[in-house]
Protein backbone atom coordinates (compact mmCIF):
# COMPACT_ATOMS: atom_id res chain seq x y z
CA UNK A 1 0.00 0.00 0.00
CA UNK A 2 2.69 2.03 1.02
CA UNK A 3 4.79 2.06 -2.67
CA UNK A 4 0.95 2.69 -4.62
CA UNK A 5 0.23 5.89 -2.08
CA UNK A 6 3.69 7.21 -2.55
CA UNK A 7 3.28 6.46 -6.73
CA UNK A 8 -0.02 8.72 -6.70
CA UNK A 9 1.60 11.35 -4.38
CA UNK A 10 4.41 11.44 -6.33
CA UNK A 11 3.25 11.93 -9.88
CA UNK A 12 -1.23 13.25 -9.28
CA UNK A 13 0.05 16.41 -9.41
CA UNK A 14 1.00 16.54 -13.26
CA UNK A 15 -2.40 14.76 -14.26
CA UNK A 16 -3.96 18.05 -12.57
CA UNK A 17 -5.15 15.05 -9.54
CA UNK A 18 -4.10 17.40 -6.98
CA UNK A 19 -7.02 16.62 -4.16
CA UNK A 20 -5.51 12.79 -5.19
CA UNK A 21 -2.17 13.21 -4.22
CA UNK A 22 -2.99 15.70 -1.16
CA UNK A 23 -4.92 13.04 0.56
CA UNK A 24 -1.95 10.34 -0.72
CA UNK A 25 0.47 12.44 0.89
CA UNK A 26 -1.81 12.81 4.01
CA UNK A 27 -2.36 8.57 4.63
CA UNK A 28 1.53 8.07 3.87
CA UNK A 29 2.69 10.61 6.92
CA UNK A 30 0.32 8.44 9.09
CA UNK A 31 2.45 5.46 8.50
CA UNK A 32 5.43 4.11 9.26
CA UNK A 33 7.85 4.98 6.82
CA UNK A 34 11.66 4.93 6.35
CA UNK A 35 13.45 8.23 7.37
CA UNK A 36 14.10 8.31 3.17
CA UNK A 37 10.36 8.01 2.30
CA UNK A 38 9.08 10.18 4.87
CA UNK A 39 11.64 13.16 3.37
CA UNK A 40 9.97 12.33 -0.01
CA UNK A 41 6.51 12.13 0.81
CA UNK A 42 7.33 15.86 2.95
CA UNK A 43 8.75 16.92 -0.16
CA UNK A 44 5.64 15.51 -2.97
CA UNK A 45 3.63 17.53 -0.31
CA UNK A 46 4.78 21.34 -1.06
CA UNK A 47 3.28 20.96 -4.44
CA UNK A 48 -0.39 20.28 -2.99
CA UNK A 49 -0.60 22.44 0.32
CA UNK A 50 -2.96 25.21 0.36
CA UNK A 51 -3.30 28.41 1.87
CA UNK A 52 -5.79 29.09 4.59
CA UNK A 53 -8.32 30.73 2.28
CA UNK A 54 -8.28 27.69 -0.35
CA UNK A 55 -9.03 25.90 3.31
CA UNK A 56 -12.06 28.29 3.41
CA UNK A 57 -10.63 30.32 6.57
CA UNK A 58 -11.63 33.70 5.83
CA UNK A 59 -8.13 34.91 7.05
CA UNK A 60 -7.60 38.75 7.13
CA UNK A 61 -3.63 39.36 7.20
CA UNK A 62 -1.63 43.13 8.55
CA UNK A 63 1.83 43.20 8.15
CA UNK A 64 3.72 44.96 11.17
CA UNK A 65 5.76 47.96 10.25
CA UNK A 66 8.21 49.29 12.85
CA UNK A 67 11.99 50.86 12.69
CA UNK A 68 13.93 47.86 12.47
CA UNK A 69 16.96 47.71 15.05
CA UNK A 70 19.58 49.42 12.41
CA UNK A 71 19.39 50.64 9.35
CA UNK A 72 18.82 47.45 6.83
CA UNK A 73 17.90 45.33 9.35
CA UNK A 74 15.33 42.88 9.09
CA UNK A 75 11.98 42.78 11.60
CA UNK A 76 10.43 38.60 11.05
CA UNK A 77 9.39 35.91 13.45
CA UNK A 78 6.79 38.03 15.31
CA UNK A 79 5.24 36.84 18.65
CA UNK A 80 1.42 37.91 19.66
CA UNK A 81 0.36 37.47 23.11
CA UNK A 82 -2.44 39.07 25.27
CA UNK A 83 -1.49 40.84 28.15
CA UNK A 84 -3.35 42.96 30.75
CA UNK A 85 -6.34 43.48 28.05
CA UNK A 86 -4.04 44.46 25.61
CA UNK A 87 -2.16 42.36 22.34
CA UNK A 88 1.56 42.57 22.64
CA UNK A 89 3.96 41.62 20.12
CA UNK A 90 7.74 40.47 19.62
CA UNK A 91 9.29 41.33 16.34
CA UNK A 92 12.74 39.92 16.16
CA UNK A 93 15.25 42.44 13.97
CA UNK A 94 18.39 41.06 12.68
CA UNK A 95 21.58 41.71 11.02
CA UNK A 96 21.43 39.49 7.93
CA UNK A 97 19.51 38.39 4.90
CA UNK A 98 19.04 34.61 3.35
CA UNK A 99 20.67 34.73 -0.45
CA UNK A 100 20.43 31.67 -2.24
CA UNK A 101 20.15 29.67 0.78
CA UNK A 102 22.59 31.46 2.81
CA UNK A 103 23.04 33.82 5.52
CA UNK A 104 24.69 37.10 4.73
CA UNK A 105 25.78 39.90 6.73
CA UNK A 106 27.14 42.75 6.51
CA UNK A 107 30.93 43.31 6.53
CA UNK A 108 31.29 45.17 8.97
CA UNK A 109 29.86 42.45 11.58
CA UNK A 110 32.44 39.86 10.81
CA UNK A 111 30.10 36.68 10.12
CA UNK A 112 28.09 37.01 13.46
CA UNK A 113 24.53 36.78 13.37
CA UNK A 114 22.81 39.76 15.39
CA UNK A 115 19.31 40.10 16.91
CA UNK A 116 17.33 42.34 18.85
CA UNK A 117 13.90 42.24 19.79
CA UNK A 118 11.28 45.26 19.93
CA UNK A 119 8.03 44.85 22.16
CA UNK A 120 5.32 45.85 19.81
CA UNK A 121 1.82 47.83 21.39
CA UNK A 122 -0.82 46.71 18.86
CA UNK A 123 -3.46 49.41 20.91
CA UNK A 124 -0.80 52.27 20.62
CA UNK A 125 1.43 51.01 17.94
CA UNK A 126 4.21 51.77 19.98
CA UNK A 127 7.17 49.81 19.62
CA UNK A 128 10.20 49.59 22.53
CA UNK A 129 13.28 48.02 21.78
CA UNK A 130 14.32 45.52 24.78
CA UNK A 131 17.58 44.53 26.16
CA UNK A 132 18.99 41.42 27.39
CA UNK A 133 22.04 41.68 29.88
CA UNK A 134 24.18 38.52 29.96
CA UNK A 135 27.35 37.70 30.42
CA UNK A 136 28.43 36.55 26.62
CA UNK A 137 30.97 34.29 24.57
CA UNK A 138 32.57 35.00 21.29
CA UNK A 139 29.92 32.65 20.08
CA UNK A 140 29.30 34.30 16.53
CA UNK A 141 25.35 34.79 17.17
CA UNK A 142 24.22 37.48 19.27
CA UNK A 143 21.19 38.18 21.41
CA UNK A 144 17.75 36.17 22.16
CA UNK A 145 16.19 34.92 18.96
CA UNK A 146 12.67 33.56 18.38
CA UNK A 147 11.38 35.11 21.85
CA UNK A 148 7.84 33.28 22.50
CA UNK A 149 5.72 35.59 24.70
CA UNK A 150 3.58 33.92 27.79
CA UNK A 151 1.19 35.76 29.99
CA UNK A 152 1.56 34.23 33.50
CA UNK A 153 0.26 35.50 37.00
CA UNK A 154 0.18 39.18 35.78
CA UNK A 155 3.92 39.06 34.91
CA UNK A 156 4.92 38.85 30.78
CA UNK A 157 7.16 36.11 30.53
CA UNK A 158 9.74 35.71 27.43
CA UNK A 159 11.80 32.42 26.36
CA UNK A 160 13.90 32.18 23.66
CA UNK A 161 16.75 30.63 22.07
CA UNK A 162 20.34 31.40 23.13
CA UNK A 163 24.03 30.25 21.87
CA UNK A 164 26.52 32.61 23.21
CA UNK A 165 25.64 32.77 27.39
CA UNK A 166 29.10 32.70 28.94
CA UNK A 167 30.21 28.98 30.00
CA UNK A 168 28.73 27.42 27.53
CA UNK A 169 29.27 25.99 23.97
CA UNK A 170 27.06 27.49 21.64
CA UNK A 171 24.52 24.80 21.42
CA UNK A 172 21.05 26.05 21.13
CA UNK A 173 19.50 26.59 24.76
CA UNK A 174 16.27 28.31 25.83
CA UNK A 175 16.95 30.83 28.38
CA UNK A 176 13.61 32.78 30.11
CA UNK A 177 13.38 35.85 31.89
CA UNK A 178 10.40 38.64 32.66
CA UNK A 179 9.75 41.61 30.67
CA UNK A 180 8.69 43.71 33.79
CA UNK A 181 9.77 46.95 32.19
CA UNK A 182 9.13 46.99 28.23
CA UNK A 183 12.75 47.77 27.35
CA UNK A 184 14.43 45.24 29.77
CA UNK A 185 14.33 41.60 30.11
CA UNK A 186 15.04 40.56 34.00
CA UNK A 187 15.43 37.38 36.23
CA UNK A 188 17.13 36.29 32.94
CA UNK A 189 17.63 32.04 33.15
CA UNK A 190 19.64 29.82 30.79
CA UNK A 191 20.05 26.20 32.22
CA UNK A 192 22.16 23.25 30.00
CA UNK A 193 20.47 21.53 27.22
CA UNK A 194 18.40 18.39 27.91
CA UNK A 195 20.85 15.60 26.85
CA UNK A 196 23.50 17.87 25.03
CA UNK A 197 20.45 18.70 21.84
CA UNK A 198 19.81 21.86 20.74
CA UNK A 199 16.93 22.81 21.63
CA UNK A 200 14.57 25.53 20.15
CA UNK A 201 10.78 26.64 19.57
CA UNK A 202 9.21 25.11 23.25
CA UNK A 203 5.43 26.34 22.93
CA UNK A 204 4.40 27.99 26.05
CA UNK A 205 0.98 27.19 27.21
CA UNK A 206 -0.25 30.43 27.91
CA UNK A 207 -0.73 31.42 31.67
CA UNK A 208 1.16 28.63 33.31
CA UNK A 209 4.86 27.93 34.27
CA UNK A 210 5.43 24.98 31.54
CA UNK A 211 6.00 24.64 27.98
CA UNK A 212 5.02 21.64 25.45
CA UNK A 213 9.04 20.18 25.19
CA UNK A 214 7.69 18.07 21.65
CA UNK A 215 4.76 16.75 20.55
CA UNK A 216 6.03 13.20 19.55
CA UNK A 217 9.56 12.80 21.45
CA UNK A 218 10.20 9.28 21.57
CA UNK A 219 6.60 8.37 20.60
CA UNK A 220 4.85 10.91 23.26
CA UNK A 221 3.80 14.20 24.08
CA UNK A 222 6.53 15.71 26.02
CA UNK A 223 6.08 18.67 28.68
CA UNK A 224 8.99 20.50 30.31
CA UNK A 225 8.60 22.52 33.34
CA UNK A 226 11.30 23.98 35.79
CA UNK A 227 12.12 22.43 38.89
CA UNK A 228 15.23 22.85 41.47
CA UNK A 229 16.66 25.75 38.63
CA UNK A 230 16.97 22.92 36.20
CA UNK A 231 14.20 21.91 33.15
CA UNK A 232 12.59 18.46 33.88
CA UNK A 233 10.81 16.63 30.65
CA UNK A 234 7.70 14.78 32.04
CA UNK A 235 6.18 11.97 29.24
CA UNK A 236 2.23 12.70 28.53
CA UNK A 237 0.15 10.59 26.19
CA UNK A 238 1.11 8.46 22.76
CA UNK A 239 1.19 10.56 20.30
CA UNK A 240 -0.03 9.79 17.02
CA UNK A 241 2.39 9.43 13.80
CA UNK A 242 1.22 12.08 12.11
CA UNK A 243 3.00 14.16 15.01
CA UNK A 244 6.42 12.57 14.36
CA UNK A 245 7.23 15.43 12.21
CA UNK A 246 5.63 18.60 13.96
CA UNK A 247 8.11 20.80 15.77
CA UNK A 248 7.19 24.07 17.92
CA UNK A 249 5.41 27.10 16.86
CA UNK A 250 2.92 28.96 18.66
CA UNK A 251 1.70 29.16 22.24
CA UNK A 252 -1.55 26.99 23.51
CA UNK A 253 -4.34 28.52 24.08
CA UNK A 254 -7.33 27.12 25.84
CA UNK A 255 -10.22 26.90 23.22
CA UNK A 256 -12.85 29.08 24.73
CA UNK A 257 -15.78 27.58 23.41
CA UNK A 258 -13.90 24.00 25.22
CA UNK A 259 -12.15 24.38 28.39
CA UNK A 260 -9.84 21.40 28.63
CA UNK A 261 -8.74 21.54 24.99
CA UNK A 262 -5.78 23.64 23.72
CA UNK A 263 -5.04 24.91 20.22
CA UNK A 264 -1.54 25.54 19.03
CA UNK A 265 -0.26 25.80 15.41
CA UNK A 266 2.94 24.19 14.84
CA UNK A 267 5.05 23.53 11.84
CA UNK A 268 6.81 21.10 9.45
CA UNK A 269 9.80 21.00 7.53
CA UNK A 270 10.26 19.59 3.78
CA UNK A 271 13.19 20.19 1.89
CA UNK A 272 12.32 20.40 -2.33
CA UNK A 273 14.12 21.67 -4.83
CA UNK A 274 17.36 22.28 -2.09
CA UNK A 275 15.31 24.78 -0.47
CA UNK A 276 13.51 24.32 3.32
CA UNK A 277 9.96 24.76 2.64
CA UNK A 278 7.71 25.26 5.97
CA UNK A 279 3.94 24.21 6.16
CA UNK A 280 1.97 24.56 8.89
CA UNK A 281 -1.00 22.90 11.25
CA UNK A 282 -3.56 23.58 13.47
CA UNK A 283 -3.26 21.21 16.34
CA UNK A 284 -5.71 19.71 19.51
CA UNK A 285 -4.49 18.80 22.66
CA UNK A 286 -6.38 17.30 25.38
CA UNK A 287 -5.80 18.05 29.00
CA UNK A 288 -8.19 15.52 30.42
CA UNK A 289 -6.42 13.16 28.22
CA UNK A 290 -2.89 13.78 29.34
CA UNK A 291 -2.74 16.10 26.63
CA UNK A 292 -3.09 13.79 23.93
CA UNK A 293 -2.88 15.28 20.77
CA UNK A 294 -6.37 14.78 19.54
CA UNK A 295 -7.31 16.58 16.09
CA UNK A 296 -5.49 18.37 13.07
CA UNK A 297 -5.54 20.58 10.56
CA UNK A 298 -4.73 19.80 7.18
CA UNK A 299 -1.31 21.07 6.24
CA UNK A 300 -1.53 24.83 5.31
CA UNK A 301 0.31 28.00 4.03
CA UNK A 302 -0.56 31.28 5.72
CA UNK A 303 -0.38 33.70 2.51
CA UNK A 304 1.94 31.84 -0.20
CA UNK A 305 2.72 27.84 -0.08
CA UNK A 306 6.27 26.38 -1.01
CA UNK A 307 7.98 29.53 1.07
CA UNK A 308 9.58 30.04 4.46
CA UNK A 309 6.63 31.40 6.99
CA UNK A 310 6.95 30.31 10.80
CA UNK A 311 4.53 31.11 13.01
CA UNK A 312 5.59 32.02 16.49
CA UNK A 313 2.77 33.41 18.16
CA UNK A 314 -1.14 32.48 19.18
CA UNK A 315 -3.71 34.32 20.87
CA UNK A 316 -7.66 34.24 21.51
CA UNK A 317 -8.19 37.99 20.24
CA UNK A 318 -11.81 38.17 20.53
CA UNK A 319 -15.20 35.45 21.22
CA UNK A 320 -15.13 34.74 17.35
CA UNK A 321 -11.58 34.75 16.48
CA UNK A 322 -7.92 33.89 16.82
CA UNK A 323 -4.67 35.99 16.14
CA UNK A 324 -1.55 34.35 14.76
CA UNK A 325 1.71 36.02 14.33
CA UNK A 326 4.37 34.77 11.77
CA UNK A 327 7.07 35.45 9.50
CA UNK A 328 8.12 35.26 5.83
CA UNK A 329 11.34 34.17 4.87
CA UNK A 330 12.83 36.22 7.65
CA UNK A 331 12.24 39.36 6.34
CA UNK A 332 9.29 40.29 7.46
CA UNK A 333 6.50 39.75 10.24
CA UNK A 334 2.61 39.37 9.85
CA UNK A 335 -0.38 39.02 11.45
CA UNK A 336 -3.55 36.49 10.77
CA UNK A 337 -7.29 37.38 12.16
CA UNK A 338 -8.73 33.66 11.75
CA UNK A 339 -12.24 33.10 12.54
CA UNK A 340 -12.22 29.99 15.54
CA UNK A 341 -15.57 28.64 13.87
CA UNK A 342 -13.49 28.42 10.28
CA UNK A 343 -10.90 26.39 12.57
CA UNK A 344 -13.17 24.33 13.91
CA UNK A 345 -14.48 23.63 10.40
CA UNK A 346 -11.33 22.40 9.09
CA UNK A 347 -10.05 19.97 11.93
CA UNK A 348 -9.37 16.28 11.79
CA UNK A 349 -8.97 13.45 13.80
CA UNK A 350 -5.38 12.96 14.64
CA UNK A 351 -5.79 8.98 14.92
CA UNK A 352 -7.49 8.08 11.90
Amino acid sequence: MIEHLHRIAAHAYYVGEEAAGRRACERLLRLPLSPEKEEKVRANRTWYTQTLRELGVRSTFQKVECEPASPGWSLFNPCVVMHDGRMMVNVRSSNYQIVDGRYVMPPEDRETIKTRNCLWDSSSEQATYWSADYETTGYPVEGLEDVRLNSVDGELIASATCRNWSGLDGTCRIAVGKLERIDRIHDLRCHASIDGRHEKNWMPITGRKEFVYHCSYEGRTCLVREEDNDWTVTAHAEAPLVARGFRGGSQLVEHPWAPGLWWAIVHEVAVSGGRRVYEHRFVTFDEGQDWKIVRVSPPFAFRESRTIEFCAGLCVNDSDSLMASFGVNDAEAWLARIPIADVVNIMGDAWE
